[in-house]
This record gives C-alpha cells, sequence and structure tokens, in this order.
C-alpha cells in the first residue's frame, strides 16, 4: 500500500462540494482532490489500493501518490493509536476534589408542583431514577455542605453554589439560611449563586432577594402556551403552566429589571413536534428579545419511552439552523432568524472552533474526551448529604454515588467514573471519533454496575453525532469562501 502497512487513524468526509479527511493525530480537516479521497478511503478501510484507481490515467495515479507521500510529510495521515486508556487528570483526581472544587449544588428538595410529561422523576412505575417527594434537605446538612465546599474550594478564587429540586423555591427560607450562611464563611472570595426554576413560585420577596444576591437564574420554558402546556403542568390540578410563569416573568422585567437580566431560559424541545412556529414564539415575545435562550432536547436516557424525532421537525429544524449560519456569515437577515436558534447554532460554532485547534499527535496514554473529573465542577449533594458528579446522574445507582458528607469523597469511585474509556479500552483506541467523544459514566450506567456493552451500545450514535459536527463545520468554512468569493471548483 505505498508505505501504508498500517491504515492512516483518519475519518473520510464528503460534501456536495469537496472532499475531505479528518485527520485524527493532529485534529485537523484537509480537503483533497477526489483521487486523494478515493485513494485514502480505499487504504482505510483496508482495500487494495488499485480499486482507488479504477478508470484513473497512469498520470493521475502517480499524481495522487505524489500527493499522499506530501501530506505524509507535513504530518498527515499518521497511524498512530493510543496504547492506553487513562484520563490525563488520573493521579491528581484527589488535589482537584480536596481544593479545587467550582461548584456545589444542593439538592433542596425531591417535591416540585409541576408534573412535566418528560421528567424522569415523575414515572412512577420506574425505577432508574428516584420519584417525587416530600422529602427536602434539612438545614443542618445545607449548612454542613457549606463548609465542606469551604474546606474543598481553597484554590478557587471564584465559587458558585447552585439550588435545585424538585422546585427549589419551595424551600425559599434555606435559600435565604444557606446565603447569608455561606456569605460570610466565603469572605474574600468571590461567590455567585444559580437557582434552577419552573418560574411559578415567583413572589415580591423572593426576587428581591434573588436581585439583591445577583442570582443567575434558568428558568424552564418551553415555547408557546399550546407546546408548554402539553408537557409542563401543575401537580395539584393537571392545568397547563405557562401562564402563571409568564405573569411572573412580566412582574419581574418591570418591577426587578436588574434580576431579569440575569435570567436564562431553558426550551426542552421536544422533536415528536414541528417546529417553525416555536421558533418564531421566541422572536416575536418581547420578554425574550434581551435574555440568553438556550434549547435542549428532551432527554430519554433514564426513560422507558424513547423519543423518535418526526420528519417535520427533522426538515423545519434543519431549515432554521441553515438560516442561523447563514446569519452568522452575514448573508441572511438577523432579524429573520430566531433567538432560540441563533443562540445555539452561535454556540455550537463557537464550541466546535475551540475544539478543533490543531494538534501535533495523540498521546500513548489518553482517554476519550467525555468525562469530567467527577464532581469537580459541579458536586451535587443530595438531600442526605450524599455526594453525586452532577445533577444528571441517577441517584438511585450506587455507582454514582461518589462519597458524602460525613464519609468524604470515595476516591476508588471516583476515579472508576473518571476512567470509564477503560471499560472499552480496545475500542476506544482505534475509534476516530476519540478526540470528541461525549461519553461519561452516566452512558455506561445500567443501575448496578457500569457496563461496557451499555457504553457501546451508545458508540454508534456518537460517531454520527461528531461527524455532523465536523460536516457543520466544514459546511461553514465553506459558506465562508463563497461570503468572500473565494470558493473554486473541487482540486
Amino acid at each position: 500500500m505505498n508505505g501504508m502497512n498500517v491504515a492512516p487513524f483518519i475519518h473520510m468526509i464528503k460534501t456536495p462540494l469537496s472532499t475531505y479527511f479528518y485527520d485524527v493525530n493532529t485534529n485537523k480537516i484537509i480537503e483533497v482532490s477526489a483521487e486523494v479521497y478515493n485513494f485514502l478511503k480505499s487504504v482505510a478501510r483496508g482495500t487494495e489500493t488499485q480499486d482507488a484507481f479504477e478508470n484513473s490515467e497512469a498520470d493521475n495515479r502517480a499524481q495522487t501518490v505524489r500527493r499522499v507521500e506530501e501530506l505524509k510529510k507535513e504530518g498527515y495521515l499518521s497511524a498512530k493509536r493510543p496504547v492506553k486508556c487513562l484520563h490525563g487528570h488520573s493521579d491528581l483526581l484527589e488535589y482537584h476534589l480536596d481544593s479545587n472544587i467550582e461548584q456545589v449544588t444542593l439538592q433542596l428538595t425531591q417535591q416540585c408542583n409541576f408534573r412535566c410529561a418528560y421528567c424522569v422523576y415523575t414515572v412512577e412505575n420506574f425505577d432508574y431514577q428516584r420519584h417525587h417527594s416530600p422529602k427536602k434537605m434539612p438545614l443542618e446538612v445545607a449548612l454542613k455542605t457549606v463548609d465542606f465546599f469551604v474546606n474543598h474550594s481553597a484554590n478557587q478564587k471564584e465559587v458558585c453554589i447552585g439550588f435545585y429540586g424538585g422546585e427549589p423555591l419551595l424551600e425559599f427560607e434555606t435559600i435565604k439560611a444557606v446565603v447569608t450562611y455561606a456569605r460570610e464563611e466565603f469572605a474574600g472570595k468571590k461567590l455567585k449563586y444559580t437557582i434552577t426554576t419552573n418560574g411559578s413560585l415567583f413572589t415580591f420577596e423572593n426576587m428581591g432577594f434573588l436581585e439583591e444576591n445577583k442570582f443567575d437564574i434558568t428558568v424552564s420554558l418551553d415555547g408557546t402556551p399550546e407546546i408548554h402546556n402539553k408537557s409542563r403542568k401543575f401537580a395539584a390540578n393537571g392545568e397547563g403552566t405557562f401562564s402563571a410563569i409568564e405573569t411572573n416573568l412580566r412582574i419581574m422585567k418591570e418591577s426587578f429589571p436588574a434580576l431579569y437580566k440575569k435570567v436564562n431560559f431553558n426550551v426542552v424541545l421536544d422533536p415528536r413536534n414541528a417546529c417553525f412556529d416555536l421558533y418564531a414564539f421566541f422572536n416575536e415575545n418581547e420578554l425574550f428579545s434581551a435574555n440568553q435562550i438556550r434549547s435542549t432536547l428532551v432527554d430519554d436516557f433514564f426513560s422507558i419511552e424513547k423519543v423518535v424525532e418526526t420528519e417535520a421537525y427533522s426538515i423545519e429544524s434543519r431549515i432554521l439552523q441553515f438560516k442561523a449560519l447563514l446569519s452568522l456569515l452575514k448573508r441572511y437577515p438577523d432579524n429573520k432568524v430566531s433567538n432560540l436558534v441563533r443562540s445555539t447554532v452561535a454556540s455550537a460554532v463557537e464550541k466546535t472552533e475551540t475544539e478543533m485547534r490543531e494538534q501535533k499527535e495523540l498521546p500513548d496514554v489518553t482517554s476519550h474526551s467525555g468525562p469530567c473529573i467527577p464532581g469537580q465542577r459541579r458536586l451535587f449533594v443530595d438531600i442526605h448529604g450524599d455526594f453525586y458528579p452532577c445533577e444528571r446522574v441517577s441517584e438511585t445507582s450506587d455507582v454514582m454515588k461518589i462519597g458524602g458528607l460525613e464519609s468524604g469523597f470515595d476516591y476508588d469511585k471516583a476515579r472508576a467514573l473518571l476512567n470509564v474509556s477503560q471499560l472499552t479500552e480496545k475500542e476506544c483506541r482505534t475509534c476516530w471519533a476519540i478526540r470528541h467523544c461525549i461519553l461519561c459514566a452516566r452512558f455506561c450506567d445500567n443501575n448496578s454496575e457500569l457496563s461496557a456493552e451499555l457504553k457501546l451500545s451508545n458508540c454508534g450514535g456518537v460517531r454520527s453525532s461528531v461527524d455532523n459536527k465536523l460536516r457543520d463545520y466544514i459546511a461553514l468554512k465553506e459558506l465562508k469562501d463563497f461570503a468572500k468569493g473565494e470558493r473554486y471548483e473541487r482540486k
């Protein structure tokens, strides 16, 4: 194979305009001619290279081979794969958890005044998560959590306390007590507060308190009254909740404008619905014009019923995303792009630009990019004082419990979560998506152990997602070239 005894570590990408390969070692996308593309594709899948030269002239064959050799000399097309999977922070785990925690999130209550159709805590007959209950965090546990945070964040100049539920505003008195206590205990440090709320329990009293203490607020609101009320209903009577939230937001905007500027809206998108009307809603309603809006798809990981994207959603969402990409290039009017999709696309583009920084090569010992240091970025403390890596994991799974206020951290369990790549080391070392894989322990947890089989069942979806991300990255580059008049025919 012309010197390629081992296939290069690459992934082939073809667009309507050109042909590329993603070089895993350098984390770079390289545009190549169709001939080079076919040659590399043949090599990568281990077939005879003459297959790539079918119907090609001898001169074209020689030119293709020369270009491949040039690419190798430029540092691309290396066959190097990692030899071992181990997270780069594995040896520093104790240091990070002992003195470098950034945020602690308190589960103030397991009760909520909503019953949302897609909420994993609502499904009574599903045992992969806890259910709504009247249990709440005792004030003593909340204050001990603050003490623990103080003692485990010595190296952080800025720290954050988050309030979570259930619905945390059901326990407003505990919030006030924690803030008063934390202000004294964290004297000399920059202290921030966040709260995730359904928005129905705002009052003049708690809005004044939240504004005074400069809270960052995330309000869950899913769109138009029809869409929102379909999923988010009051527990007491089953009625829709949109009107109550909208009323509170209008009061806040008028009476507490400084607080309102710190409100973020989280929109849970259900891909079983069409989305043109939903996206237009966030442009036409003045409540959202100046606020940050982000969206997430319905999370069905812990659900029995899996969400299947409708054709209408698939088509409409992609049209809207393309318009947002054009608007970033000043090729489409900003006012015709939904605030929701604009912020989502802009954030994704910025994130991808960061992730696509060129590297020299893969190290011999590495891990796929999914796991964060369990508990270091956002330690979740439940009502009992037990520790979890974050609020997105199952609270009924023993493998996810990484300690508690009385015992401290269980470093062995935390290290196992950090190194989930070792569950599937053989597959991970040879996977072209290793640099961009998002799989963490949450995707390996079968509620009794970390499962290699369960982890592998998610790999196809991850590779598809990474491939789409790289294609979006290429599409933006091609659009930029067109905008500058630099797009040319395929080489």
